[in-house]
């Protein structure tokens, strides 16, 4: 039985894999993934990610993961920050580790 705080652990973990997969999926090289916050808006923020960029990290995130990102409709709503795409991933592992 997980603990609150080997969820937590999971939950941080989720999201520095996701801040190392954004800056070298996108090729970022004026920040560092430590540089991201976890509140870091990913669309219409200050990294200038795009449609196309978008595209890009789904792939990248399904195959680090293994796991199916987009399930039919596309929500704009998981790509708000690094917090609510790590929910995101977060929640597809879990019925992942079920199946």
């Amino acid at each position: 039985m997980q603990t609150s705080f080997d969820i937590l652990l999971a939950m941080e973990n989720i999201k520095q894999q996701l801040k190392v997969i954004i800056i070298q999926g996108l090729r970022i090289n004026d920040r560092t993934p430590e540089s991201l916050r976890d509140d870091q808006q990913l669309i219409d923020g200050d990294l200038e990610i795009d449609s196309i960029d978008i595209l890009q990290l789904i792939l990248e995130i399904e195959r680090h993961f293994g796991i199916k990102l987009v399930d039919g409709d596309f929500d704009m709503a998981v790509w708000k920050s690094i917090n609510t795409l790590a929910a995101a991933v977060d929640s597809k592992l879990a019925v992942k580790a079920r199946t």
